[in-house]
């Protein structure tokens, strides 16, 4: 991470790590598979997502696909970001981990009944609109106990960790619940049938 990040480490899970050490045992590394595993983690996106807002301060240079982001940086640097810190094997942590994912495939499912919603951009809004959730459930020293609050620190964290506009565009729209919009809506839909999903 950059040296002015100075919030914690987002865990990966020991599986994404297995995963991407049996794809880099290859001659070449396929991006697209690397790309799928690490889109599979909502840690392991973070991580990059982060590493990528503090390699390029400028919006218009930053890349925003994870293949791109991949290939913009060094195996040794997007590797050992993903790595940095694992998932604690706690099943509160793995089950809302698994949750973020299904809202994801839900949303990208979505996006593609929908006009005016890229299936890539669903999915990466519905593994992470949820972030304000993270400090609580690693034990970093932040209080949101309330879903209101909850939603402005995942604004902040957008933010602060340059996220792609889209995704800064969709977690402001949660916070803003005085009004409806079209992420807004799609989220709430993806819940829904991600919970159906799991029931």
């Amino acid at each position: 991470m950059p040296a002015s990040d100075l919030l914690p480490s987002v865990p990966s899970m020991l599986s994404t790590r297995l995963q991407l050490e049996l794809l880099l045992q290859d001659s070449t590394v396929d991006l697209s598979a690397v790309s799928q595993v690490i889109l599979s983690d909502a840690g392991a996106t973070l991580q990059i997502f982060r590493l990528i807002g503090g390699e390029f301060p400028n919006p218009e240079d930053r890349p925003t696909r994870m293949e791109d982001c991949i290939a913009s940086l060094s195996l040794d640097r997007w590797y050992s970001a993903v790595c940095a810190c694992s998932l604690p094997l706690n099943h509160v942590v793995l089950a809302e981990w698994e949750r973020f994912r299904r809202v994801a495939l839900c949303a990208r499912q979505l996006a593609h009944c929908v006009d005016g919603f890229s299936p890539e951009e669903a999915y990466l809004v519905g593994l992470l609109s949820e972030m304000g959730r993270l400090p609580r459930l690693l034990g970093w020293k932040v209080s949101t106990d309330c879903s209101n609050e909850q939603h402005a620190l995942a604004y902040m964290l957008a933010e602060y960790w340059h996220l792609p506009p889209y995704l800064q565009v969709a977690i402001r729209e949660q916070k803003d619940s005085a009004s409806s919009s079209q992420w807004s809506e799609m989220l709430q839909v993806a819940h829904c049938l991600a919970a159906q999903a799991a029931a």
